[in-house]
């Protein structure tokens, strides 16, 4: 779809001829006479020969666990392979043969939780996303999307359930945003936003208007034309808007480009503009006209270190860059088409950032960020030897643990009719002396801001656990927040006693930590707690978390009901009210005094009366008692002594019989003993 040709395009390259009034120093000429800038040009380090291109981008980092980068990409038809190549030589990892093009670029993250990376990738034309084991290529789960959604979307990835797990965002031909579950790909969600169009366009995934809940933006090619907010939870619509009016083939890019502390989305139409939307209800804050139609995804950065944000977009075959405001600060004609739009790294370490890009006609390219002059030009096509269009979006990073950045890019030939024409080759270059952050994926981060080193700070951590505790006690409390670029998070927690917890850490984003924590003084406490990424990003604080710490009474000392003497063989009852002046859960037990006693009753309410039954076989006195526990574990035990004589009627009865058998003698008895009968 991206060679959609249109009639205004014709007539505007008539009209205006192949270049656009350019800023600076630097044209084509120019470029032509001097490919290098430095002392460090680029070399190639390795390349791998392939049946068919890459269109889309690679991703980059260590899935295998051995200390270096991998990179992992999908190839067209006549491949039809995800292969995973160690970046350091280009030698094989692994590769997985789909049976159909593979046009999405893709993901790297431990979707599951279990410590180890995943590669998540679709494929396009047997519509499927399939989740990689990233050290051994095993498929850990595939998930269809149904005939006939094919997929040139590339996944997203992030918590937008707030389910503290991952989940993968994705849209397909037909309209359809998928919502799939990181830990086996099943269908969280999906919505269909027109049949009659096609989301082809990578998700942006940001809170959009700070509520917490992370939301998602997709753009249409054909059918509206619109740009759509989703919410992350059930992707329902947020907004949308019909200003474009052409085809969108990849989203847009974000960061805080008004800096009014909200997001904007900055995206690319083939209605030859650019355009910004505030994040919160999807208004125009400014648009560009450009000649051309602009296909490609936007980048954002500060290039020219002068504290505010540039937006990268490529026109055809021109790379230009805009102000935060708006206006044109410089552009560059290429002799190509740039389809997959520009990363962004300091490639040769002068403190400036660079843009990386390749073109149709088979040239890779540095720009200065803030004049666009040529860092260097690599004439791949020349070192191929045949046709080499470069559709790939580069990926930057340090290859071989030599300190200093390198470059990923694939060009070739392909087309789907015949495909036993294409052709393909990867290649790895040295890039320069930089040696600061790279661009390690399609549209940089795993939520696709696209915006150099945007790293947004986690969210505020929520906090959980009781309300109500006592006076020097263990309470447990939960921590958790989420990073949308997905990097681990360090807590610092404020117990408002005095007493911090000072980010205590590394944990994964997402998960749920557990602290535990005792108060010397009883009061209302308000626990505050915030959150760090790895790159020392803060969040705000917390809501407050409010916990009432008192101490604890023990229960109230209860007072046995019951009989004081008896007969062995006989059943007594005897109660006690049970009650706690901090209406504290009770329980209770009995004990006889002749080696028995009941099991724990309870829990039981304060005030509650608690009675039980015993019977003594033998004579003698027993000291009964019961013991009350509340809760916390304070005690208190209450005693009565209970004896237990001869049973007199069983005297009686033998005096009846001896008296009634031998009157005399029962005389004599009854004088001696004073019995009488």
């Amino acid at each position: 779809m991206k060679n959609k040709v249109f009639l205004i395009f014709i007539l505007t390259l008539l009209v205006f001829g192949c270049v656009i009034p350019v800023t600076g120093i630097n044209n084509q000429n120019k470029q032509i006479n001097q490919n290098v800038i430095g002392n460090n040009p680029p070399q190639i380090n390795w390349w791998y020969d392939l049946d068919a291109p890459s269109f889309g981008s690679a991703a980059i980092d260590d899935f295998d666990g051995d200390g270096k980068p991998e990179i992992v990409f999908g190839t067209y038809f006549n491949d039809e392979h995800i292969y995973a190549l160690n970046a350091e030589d280009g030698t094989l990892l692994w590769k997985y043969n789909t049976g159909g093009c593979n046009d999405a670029s893709p993901a790297i993250a431990d979707v599951d939780l279990d410590g180890d990376l995943e590669v998540i990738i679709p494929t396009s034309s047997p519509y499927k996303v399939y989740c990689f084991d990233g050290e051994s290529g095993d498929v850990e789960w595939s998930t269809s999307t149904g005939y006939p959604n094919c997929i040139d979307s590339p996944p997203a990835i992030a918590d937008v359930d707030n389910d503290n797990k991952p989940e993968v965002i994705l849209g397909t031909f037909y309209g359809y945003v998928f919502c799939l579950d990181g830990e086996d790909g099943g269908v969280n969600w999906q919505v269909n936003l027109g049949t009659d169009s096609y989301i082809q366009s990578g998700p942006n995934i940001l809170d959009l208007d700070s509520d917490g809940q992370l939301d998602i933006v997709v753009s249409q090619y054909a059918g509206d034309c619109r740009v759509y907010a989703l919410k992350g939870d059930d992707g329902s619509t947020l907004w949308y808007s019909d200003l474009p009016q052409d085809y969108m083939y990849h989203g847009g890019s974000f960061a805080d480009i008004d800096e009014d502390g909200k997001p904007e989305i900055a995206i690319g139409c083939y209605d030859n503009h650019v355009y910004v939307f505030n994040g919160e209800d999807g208004s125009l804050l400014w648009d560009y006209t450009a000649p051309y139609y602009i296909a490609s995804p936007t980048s954002i950065a500060d290039l020219n270190n002068d504290g505010h944000l540039e937006i990268v977009f490529t026109s055809y075959n021109i790379l230009g860059v805009l102000s935060h405001t708006g206006s044109l600060l410089w552009s560059y004609p290429t002799g190509g088409s740039i389809f997959r739009g520009a990363s962004i790294a300091d490639i040769d370490g002068d403190g400036t950032l660079d843009v990386c890009f390749g073109s149709d006609d088979g040239k890779l390219r540095v720009l200065r960020g803030d004049d666009g002059q040529v860092v260097w030009t690599y004439d791949l096509e020349a070192h191929y030897g045949d046709t080499f269009n470069i559709d790939h979006a580069p990926t930057i990073c340090d290859f071989d643990s030599d300190g200093k950045l390198d470059i990923f890019v694939v060009g070739g030939y392909g087309t789907s009719s015949p495909s036993t024409d294409n052709h393909g080759r990867a290649y790895a270059l040295s890039a320069g002396d930089g040696t600061g952050p790279g661009w390690p994926m399609f549209r940089y981060d795993l939520v696709h801001s696209a915006c150099f080193d945007s790293n947004n700070a986690p969210f505020a951590p929520l906090i959980s656990g009781p309300d109500f505790g006592l006076l020097g006690d263990d309470i447990d409390f939960t921590f958790v927040s989420t990073d949308s670029e997905g990097d681990d998070i360090y807590y610092y927690i404020d117990w408002d006693d005095g007493n911090n917890e000072e980010w205590i850490g590394p944990y994964v984003s997402g998960e749920e930590v557990t602290v535990s924590h005792t108060w010397t003084s009883p009061n209302n406490y308000e626990i505050k707690a915030k959150a760090k990424d790895i790159s020392g990003d803060e969040s705000d604080w917390s809501e407050p978390f409010i916990i009432t710490i008192v101490e604890n009474s023990p229960p109230d000392e209860p007072t046995i009901d019951g009989p004081n003497n008896g007969k062995p063989g006989v059943e007594y009852t005897y109660c006690i009210i049970a009650s706690d002046p901090d209406e504290d859960s009770l329980y209770v037990r009995w004990d006889w005094d002749d080696g028995t006693g009941s099991d724990w009753l309870g829990p039981l309410q304060s005030g509650t009366e608690v009675c039980d039954s015993h019977i003594w076989n033998i004579k003698g006195t027993y000291t009964i008692s019961v013991t009350v526990e509340d809760e916390h574990g304070e005690i208190v035990t209450a005693y009565k002594d209970v004896i237990i004589p001869k049973n007199k009627f069983i005297i009686n009865s033998l005096f009846l019989k001896i008296a009634e058998d031998i009157p005399l003698l029962g005389r004599l008895l009854s004088v001696s003993l004073n019995f009488r009968y």
